[in-house]
């Protein structure tokens, strides 16, 4: 991974923990791309609720990379386009299923090319800012 790719993806990371943090959640980040299930633990204070968010990070409208991954209780994406300001930004939030769907939907659609995990810039977009999926959503208010 490249030096910018790394710092986008770690943009990335906190902006989506600062959301979630912003709702009122505890977030923990996992360290590393060795980690197996996500880049973040998160925890609702509240419930004890826990469950994972796998963050991917882009800084132009390319394509969207990740594997599908055999089921897991709780896990959630959130997709971060970083934008060139903050008001810029946006956010995808799917559920692992909506995510391996995705990938499954571009791989069948696209037959001829090499299976690397992924879909187009545009799949997404019906899910931005979806933050209400996640379990005990409680956005704060102004």
């Amino acid at each position: 991974m490249t030096e910018r790719r790394r710092s986008v993806q770690w943009a990335a990371q906190f902006l989506a923990a600062a959301e979630l943090e912003r709702a009122g959640y505890d977030v923990a980040f996992t360290m590393g791309n060795s980690t197996p299930v996500a880049d973040l633990m998160v925890g609702n204070p509240v419930t004890g609720e826990q469950f994972w968010v796998d963050v991917k990070g882009l800084q132009s409208r390319n394509a969207w990379f990740g594997k599908r991954k055999g089921a897991r209780p709780n896990l959630y994406y959130a997709l971060v386009f970083v934008g060139s300001d903050r008001s810029k930004d946006m956010f995808f939030v799917l559920t692992q299923a909506e995510f391996n769907d995705l990938v499954q939907k571009y791989d069948r659609d696209h037959p001829g090319q090499i299976k690397q995990g992924g879909f187009a810039w545009g799949a997404p977009l019906g899910f931005e800012n979806k933050w209400a999926k996640l379990p005990g959503w409680q956005p704060k208010s102004n």
